[in-house]
């Protein structure tokens, strides 16, 4: 029985040791944690800040007084309204997209909008005048073309047109101006 003590002694002793060295092992080592803070500014957005301001002025073509009255459309007149978009206070570039509203109130049947001066690039309310502007740009005027055109020889175009005149409603020309911010490129 002596022989198993001593034995279970000098096991347990042995085990204590490699306990010992594994626990001294553990806490004998150096640990330190320190913070490093760097930093980086997100670019600002302020499309829609830099849009607020300026109405839009849409104004018919110079027509003869004497077949049309000052300031007034009607069927065989044309015009434009100039839209300023500006990129000045945001700091990436954008894309725009500008196309008449779904507010526009008493538009013409036979008036249609464009994008070019030809009216041969018709925009509504699901097609849009496209651009971009680098970060920063001051503003830029973009136009929309209107023609309301005199007639196409169908009767019911020139039902429509009448009933418009007959009318002789206010129209109000309301365009929507969307900027989103162009993905950006590595340099190279």
């Amino acid at each position: 029985m002596k022989k198993k003590k001593t034995a279970f002694f000098v096991v347990f002793a042995v085990l204590g040791i490699a306990a010992l060295g594994l626990i001294a092992t553990v806490y004998a080592k150096y640990v330190s944690t320190i913070q490093k803070t760097g930093s980086a500014t997100v670019a600002k957005w302020a499309f829609s800040d830099d849009n607020q301001s300026g109405t839009v002025t849409c104004t018919p073509d110079p027509y003869n007084t004497d077949t049309v009255g000052s300031g007034l459309i009607a069927p065989g007149t044309s015009g434009k309204c100039p839209i300023e978009v500006s990129n000045e206070h945001t700091q990436v570039g954008i894309s725009y997209d500008i196309k008449p509203s779904a507010t526009t109130t008493n538009q013409p049947t036979n008036l249609k909008f464009y994008s070019d001066a030809n009216h041969e690039h018709e925009i509504d309310s699901s097609t849009a005048i496209h651009g971009t502007l680098t970060p920063g740009a001051a503003a830029t005027t973009v136009y929309v073309y209107w023609n309301w055109p005199f007639q196409d020889g169908t009767d019911a175009y020139d039902k429509d047109d009448t009933d418009d005149g007959e009318a002789a409603a206010t129209m109000t020309m309301t365009f929507d101006v969307t900027g989103t911010q162009v993905q950006p490129v590595a340099a190279q």
